[in-house]
């Protein structure tokens, strides 16, 4: 893999400004909906399929049937600034995207080194239990529930 051990938090300042940022970003939007996922099942959208229709639809078929636009469903005008709208959110969330990608992907490293970390600490556990050392029979009475899940139908302690 492509990483070494991160051995790195984020600093205070670090978090304050990605708060901040974070922040200015929301405030930025001029628009914001929170859909239940009941409404983001049912709320008909542009797919990647219905999107050269929708386009073609109000780009071309709009202007040139003008009256086939009936403003039950808006003007052209407001069609028209939909789908710049769209567009415009389709560019924000692929650049999101990136970013939540590599926030995942770096939790998942540092989740890994710390789990990777702590399946060696139950191993020595263990064999510094079967040599009677104090203390490690509260770490493995403690550890051991993890662990013997994951044997009986996962990972092993010292296997990922």
């Amino acid at each position: 893999m492509p990483f070494s051990n991160i051995n790195t938090t984020l600093s205070g300042a670090q978090l304050a400004a990605i708060d901040t940022a974070i922040t200015n970003l929301l405030a930025a939007l001029p628009v914001k909906y929170n859909l239940t996922k009941d409404e983001r099942v049912k709320l008909p959208n542009i797919s990647s399929e219905r999107y050269p229709y929708v386009k073609r639809g109000i780009e071309i078929h709009g202007p040139n049937n003008p009256t086939l636009v009936t403003g039950f469903a808006g003007t052209q005008a407001e069609a028209s600034n939909d789908l710049v709208f769209f567009d415009q959110h389709e560019a924000i969330k692929q650049k999101l995207l990136k970013v939540l990608e590599i926030v995942t992907d770096t939790q998942q490293v540092a989740g890994s080194e710390a789990y990777r970390w702590l399946r060696l600490l139950y191993t020595t556990a263990q064999t510094a239990a079967a040599n009677q050392v104090p203390g490690a029979d509260s770490v493995v009475d403690d550890l051991a529930p993890l662990f013997d899940k994951e044997s009986n139908g996962g990972t092993s302690p010292i296997n990922p």
